[in-house]
């Protein structure tokens, strides 16, 4: 079997495919990692299952872009089961 090199953060490995979030909507999802676009505003993320919003766990200004394209993982094993972004857009690995 031969791996392929994916070159840092230029893509997503999904060998199940992969989806893009861009709208205003709050998208319950399976996720282990997610890439938001520099322009992304987070309005809500949630891990496990939980109906907590921890993105202030993982965004330091979560009011503002994160201004770079910027890789999430969820802790502990854990997937992230939903996002709403207010502006900007989120790729994720099915």
């Amino acid at each position: 079997m031969k791996i392929r090199n994916t070159y840092g953060q230029a893509s997503i490995a999904a060998h199940k495919g992969a989806k893009i979030i861009n709208d205003t909507d709050a998208h319950a999802i399976s996720a282990s990692v997610l890439v938001l676009s520099p322009d992304a505003v987070v309005v809500s993320l949630q891990v496990g299952g939980m109906a907590v919003d921890v993105k202030d766990d993982y965004i330091s200004t979560p009011a503002n872009a994160v201004g770079e394209f910027w890789t999430i993982t969820a802790e502990k094993g854990e997937s992230i089961t939903q996002i709403q972004l207010s502006a900007g857009s989120a790729n994720y690995a099915i």
